[in-house]
């Protein structure tokens, strides 16, 4: 299932969670046991999920 992520209106789409994971940790410095597991996950649905409980504006497509 291909699924495209797109946070702030744009400022980023991702197609791979990896790709997505590592722009994300050098651009917003995310680390930590919570971010360790969203990593862990390999899940776009967990991961949107953290962000937008950061504050940031988050789409998901499917």
């Amino acid at each position: 299932m291909s699924q495209t992520l797109s946070i702030n209106h744009g400022e980023y789409d991702f197609t791979r969670f990896q790709q997505a994971v590592k722009t994300l940790q050098e651009e917003y410095g995310y680390e930590g046991l919570a971010w360790d597991i969203v990593v862990a996950s390999d899940d776009f649905e967990i991961l949107a999920d953290f962000l937008e409980a950061d504050g940031l504006h988050v789409e998901l497509e499917r």
